[in-house]
């Protein structure tokens, strides 16, 4: 390379006879203007406290922290045509700020006109004390929204529905309790069950689903009939029943072949179905069809977690049922301490058929899993679809194993339970309680992974499309997933917006 000649050019604008000053200069001033401006029909939008996320002409939902009555900056730049309108104020071009005072709860709208049509964004104030979070995403999600409830060790919190960009488009709080597996029914309205910090399973007499209006009316509370309900799961049935799941206390229980008492106080698993009044009306107990050599690992388990315990306060818990599924003629269900899934004829009571944990007549034959024969570990949320297929939350609890989702077809004619596929996360190296795993119609995951800050949907090769993390210790039971077409936009803002005015002074 001739360095010389390199040199001239690097300095030929110094060497530039004047006449030629002019012409490079003003096309130097204009790119410089052309950074410094917006682009014709181009608009920026900022405010003070933050907008989250920031703002984008392709995302229509924020939230500020805006709340308890402080005022709202709002800083416009607006070119090419454009004109914005900001909450109730005219609309305008060019450069301008103004100020907008809500309440937590309330949002106002950015109206943006530009010579070829218009556009409308939303910003809600989001109160002080709503659960930090931080959202990143990869690819084009498959759900629309994501229902969650995260708690945390505080004695309140928040039911919300978050967007595909990471956006609390609706919440409800309550400040009495922390709203604990939140669920849209397919009625259309929310539930949510109360938790408390002290409760390992519902034993609480206070304890009981909440069904609320999307406008968060209370519609009912959902109780177990002559025992406390259980915080794990409730599902509505196609008549308009509930399913709800609840323990009942027994004691002398002999325990001395697993390490405990002689006459142990234990709790069976119970699940109730009730009419939308309140009715029992079908009844299932676990200790007329489970015996205590199926729950020998955790009772092992339990024992030595109690050792340090006063002897009134020990007590055992036999099953731990999370999880209950309407299949057909029965019901499939999670027993977090038979590290087990299974199947239950309605009519008779019997169990139909078993996956994981002890052998039984009913087990199934376990085709292809690389866990083995054994292939839960405390799990959850197990889940039924059309097509023969099953889904659980594997937390892998005690196990040195990986937590995962999981996906298995059931064929009950040949007795085998095929594996299909999983999916683990390098975030999720631990799982020691709660966690749901939901298969979405295109394919991806809906995954909260259990006892950690982390939701995720992933690919079906484990690929994270959207990573929704809380911070200060919070985490959410479950994430539910809600795909296109069962909600829309329009009706969450209205939702709140009449909580809001129900609410105000």
């Amino acid at each position: 390379m001739d360095t010389r000649r390199s040199r001239r050019v690097s300095l030929g604008l110094f060497v530039t006879p004047p006449q030629r000053l002019g012409p490079i200069l003003a096309v130097l001033a204009a790119g410089l203007a052309a950074v410094a401006a917006p682009a014709a029909g181009q608009v920026r939008v900022s405010a003070k406290p933050n907008l989250y996320p920031s703002f984008q002409t392709g995302v229509t939902n924020y939230v500020s922290r805006c709340g308890a009555g402080s005022r709202l900056r709002v800083a416009v730049r607006a070119s090419g045509g454009d004109r914005v309108a900001v909450a109730d104020r005219p609309p305008r071009g060019g450069d301008f700020a103004v100020k907008v005072r809500r309440r937590a709860g309330a949002d106002f709208r950015l109206r943006v006109q530009s010579p070829t049509g218009s556009k409308t964004y939303y910003v809600r104030c989001l109160p002080r004390h709503f659960p930090n979070w931080t959202w990143q995403r990869s690819g084009t999600p498959q759900a629309q929204w994501y229902v969650v409830a995260p708690v945390g060790r505080s004695a309140h919190g928040y039911a919300a529905i978050f967007d595909t960009n990471g956006v609390p488009v609706w919440w409800r709080h309550s400040s009495k309790y922390g709203p604990w597996d939140a669920k849209l029914l397919p009625n259309g309205d929310l539930a949510w069950t109360r938790y408390y910090l002290d409760d390992r399973f519902g034993i609480r007499p206070t304890a009981g689903f909440e069904e609320h209006r999307l406008d968060g009316r209370l519609a009912r509370m959902i109780r177990a009939v002559g025992n406390p309900t259980d915080t794990h799961d409730l599902e509505m049935l196609p008549n308009g029943h509930y399913l709800v799941i609840t323990y009942r206390a027994r004691r002398g229980v002999d325990l001395r072949a697993y390490g405990g008492p002689r006459r142990a106080k234990v709790y069976d698993g119970e699940i109730q179905e009730l009419t939308r009044s309140g009715k029992l009306v079908w009844t299932w107990r676990s200790k007329d069809h489970i015996g205590l050599s199926e729950a020998a690992r955790w009772l092992k388990i339990q024992v030595k977690q109690r050792e340090s315990q006063l002897k009134r306060n020990r007590s055992f818990d036999l099953v731990h049922l999370n999880s209950v599924e309407p299949d057909g003629a029965g019901f499939v269900v999670s027993a977090r301490q038979l590290d087990a899934v299974f199947r239950i004829d309605k009519r008779t009571g019997a169990i139909t058929w078993k996956l994981g944990g002890t052998k039984r007549p009913e087990s199934l034959s376990i085709v292809g899993d690389p866990y083995g024969t054994t292939p839960f570990g405390g799990q959850h949320d197990a889940r039924l679809y059309g097509d023969g297929t099953l889904t659980v939350y594997d937390n892998e609890t005690y196990r040195d194993r990986e937590p995962r989702a999981v996906r298995y077809r059931i064929d009950p004619q040949a007795r085998t339970a095929t594996f299909l596929e999983q999916v683990t996360n390098p975030e999720a190296t631990w799982s020691g309680f709660a966690g749901s795993a939901r298969k979405l119609p295109g394919g991806d995951w809906v995954i909260c992974w259990g006892g950690l800050p982390l939701i995720t949907e992933q690919a079906p090769g484990g690929a994270t499309v959207a990573h929704l993390y809380f911070r200060d210790l919070k985490y959410s039971y479950r994430a539910f997933p809600v795909p296109a077409g069962r909600l829309s936009a329009s009706a969450l803002r209205r939702a709140m917006d009449r909580m809001t005015r129900r609410r105000a002074p």
